[in-house]
């Protein structure tokens, strides 16, 4: 994951690699679906992705721009990223080309650009109409 990598097609191409994928025996990312976007959503992810990861330290929670403010509108006690990083205990990153409806955490690693080469270190927060 770097400066080149397309979010928008990166999020496409997870979101089609479900772990509960019908007669699939390989490695899947994990998916969840979320009503509204809040920090409990984002822990949730957490805890569904840390069991399959490679190292579960080094998960990274993606956000759009749109996302990202959202999160600070609602939760008033939340001053910025450095604070929902405290709560949550990992690394946030804001991409302005991520898509509202998505949320991806990671292990930089596990990427090369938008291909997956570790679906099991990704898991995949997809939102709800919450905008």
């Amino acid at each position: 994951m770097d400066e080149s990598t397309d979010f928008e097609e990166l999020a496409s191409r997870v979101r089609t690699q479900s772990e509960d994928a019908a007669g699939s025996d390989t490695d899947r990312v994990t998916i969840r679906s979320f009503q509204e976007l809040s920090p409990d959503a984002l822990s949730e992810l957490l805890e569904a992705a840390e069991p399959n990861a490679a190292d579960p330290g080094s998960l990274v929670f993606v956000l759009s721009r749109a996302n990202a403010d959202l999160l600070f509108e609602r939760e008033h006690d939340l001053g910025g990223i450095d604070d929902l990083e405290t709560e949550l205990g990992r690394e946030i990153r804001v991409e302005g080309s991520m898509p509202d409806d998505t949320i991806l955490l990671l292990d930089p690693d596990a990427v090369d650009g938008e291909e997956l080469l570790e679906p099991e270190s990704i898991a995949c927060g997809i939102v709800g109409s919450d905008h």
